[in-house]
């Protein structure tokens, strides 16, 4: 396993990790996982229009899908001009700004730290490393399944694959005991 996949494991374990904490801490709301966003989101506008609900549920899921663009189109657009070197510069600044807000509202810590997601997101997709996103793990885990089950080549990365979803839920797993502890 060369630099590249070993760096995305720990960028892995990083958003699983940064994934627990924002959900434990800022309202049940993800950072990296922008799937399960949109579901929350869907839910929170259809609660809204049941008599009595309000919509409250709509305030994290949003902040974090639009810092989470607004994180990846920005590294993406820095990615033409900028060595990789300085994209994970960039998401290690967004990480220290949402530790320096842990006093602010929910939405903007949010916010920031689905920035610095979006920027890792757009970092492993210039990386190249086939089958790792980082941030989304059910597409590293279909990669898993096809690699697994292929020939002698596909096989070869498939323990890398297994190594990333790992990476992911032991990051969430530290994540999550960290805040509740």
């Amino acid at each position: 396993m060369g630099v590249p996949a070993r760096l995305m494991v720990l960028l892995t374990a990083v958003a699983g990790a940064v994934d627990a904490a924002a959900f434990i801490e800022l309202g049940e709301v993800f950072v990296a996982n922008q799937t399960g966003n949109g579901v929350l989101l869907a839910i929170g506008i259809a609660d809204s229009f049941l008599p009595g609900h309000a919509t409250e549920g709509v305030i994290g899921p949003t902040a974090s899908l639009v810092g989470f663009c607004v994180g990846g189109v920005a590294t993406a657009w820095a990615a033409r001009l900028l060595p990789h070197w300085a994209l994970l510069a960039f998401e290690a600044g967004l990480l220290a700004l949402a530790a320096g807000l842990a006093w602010a509202p929910a939405p903007l810590c949010t916010g920031v730290l689905a920035s610095a997601m979006g920027a890792q997101s757009v970092y492993a997709v210039r990386a190249g490393v086939p089958g790792v996103t980082t941030t989304v793990v059910t597409g590293t885990l279909a990669a898993l399944f096809v690699r697994a089950t292929g020939g002698i080549r596909e096989r070869q990365g498939a323990p890398l694959l297994a190594l990333v979803w790992l990476a992911y839920f032991a990051g969430a797993l530290g994540g999550a005991a960290v805040v509740l502890a």
